[in-house]
């Protein structure tokens, strides 16, 4: 079969809940920085639950989540044909998660393992001011390897789209850096998000064990570029990511974005909305400029979709909108 997209990524269950601002002094306390994406084991993970389910004023919400999950799920229900490559084991976190990815009318293989290792997870913790703070165990989607890749799937796809978060386990690291060079060898074309500012600095070298494969797209935030290329300002990260990547998209909040190429970079502005909550909006933004892409559209085409749909996400708690919604911001946008 051939694909619009191939992604290979984490899966994650988001678990979110709607905090004060106050509540960061805690996160804090915990040496949780807020406004970010921090790594924990389970036990502190379930300490964290229990303290949020005492001081959270509403009920939390269940949600298939994961950066690239998100992504892939956005292009589907934009009208790309995708596939995904992730590890769940058999318990009910797994099975919710496979139930939504194949509601979705995404293409898998994978199967629930039999493991101690539980299924990833993820707390998600938005303030009034629509920024979450994020708290992750990956659980078995740490243990996704080169055993878990669909070569066929890479080899007949447009696109193969890797989330930053796989730098962060050697197992997963490897598993993207194959995926990598399948599609270089293949010209199938390789996009990459940076994921988090936290991320893109501490496991810098990682990312470039696989940005030495040469991407055709970087997906990152302003604070995620300066991160990575270890600069003060969007040009000289520009100038630095241009090594790496042919062209790029660097998101800048309630601003729109920067699409960058070889010869220029253009502010692309969006529209002011009331935001909510920005879980999910770059992974929307992604899924969006993706799927336009796919369709013949330009970067700086794609890009505008990108901030429109992102603008859509972040009037919704959860990490993505509802699937019959997705129709509506393509038909919306380009009528």
């Amino acid at each position: 079969m051939k694909y619009d997209i191939c992604s290979l990524g984490n899966a994650i269950v988001d678990i979110t809940f709607q905090i004060e601002t106050e509540f960061q002094e805690k996160l804090i306390s915990k040496g949780i920085s807020p406004r970010s994406m921090t790594l924990i084991d389970s036990e502190d993970q379930d300490s964290l639950l229990n303290d949020l389910k005492e001081f959270s004023k509403e009920e939390s919400f269940m949600a298939c989540g994961g950066s690239a999950t998100n992504t892939i799920i956005a292009a589907s229900n934009f009208g790309s044909n995708c596939y995904y490559s992730c590890r769940v084991s058999d318990d009910e976190f797994g099975n919710f998660y496979l139930k939504d990815l194949l509601d979705n009318k995404i293409s898998f293989d994978t199967i629930p393992s039999k493991s101690d290792l539980p299924t990833g997870r993820c707390v998600v913790m938005v303030t009034p001011d629509a920024e979450r703070t994020m708290c992750t165990n990956l659980g078995i989607s740490g243990e996704v390897s080169q055993d878990f890749i669909n070569e066929d799937s890479i080899k007949n796809s447009t696109f193969l789209y890797l989330e930053g978060y796989l730098v962060t386990a050697e197992k997963a690291l490897e598993a993207a850096i194959k995926s990598a060079d399948i599609a270089q060898k293949n010209e199938v074309k390789i996009a990459i998000s940076l994921s988090d500012p936290n991320i893109a600095s501490i496991f810098k070298n990682q990312f470039l064990e696989i940005l030495k494969r040469k991407c055709n797209l970087i997906f990152c935030n302003e604070l995620e570029a300066m991160s990575f290329t270890e600069t003060k300002n969007l040009k000289q990260s520009i100038e630095r990511l241009r090594v790496f990547s042919e062209q790029g998209l660097i998101t800048t909040g309630q601003k729109g974005c920067i699409a960058w190429n070889q010869k220029e970079a253009l502010e692309i502005p969006t529209s002011k909305v009331e935001a909510i909550d920005s879980n999910g909006a770059g992974d929307m933004f992604a899924g969006a400029v993706l799927n336009a892409i796919c369709d013949g559209k330009t970067l700086n085409q794609s890009a505008k979709f990108g901030c429109f749909a992102a603008s859509e996400k972040v009037k919704k708690s959860g990490p993505r909108v509802e699937s019959g919604q997705y129709k509506k911001i393509k038909e919306d946008f380009y009528t």
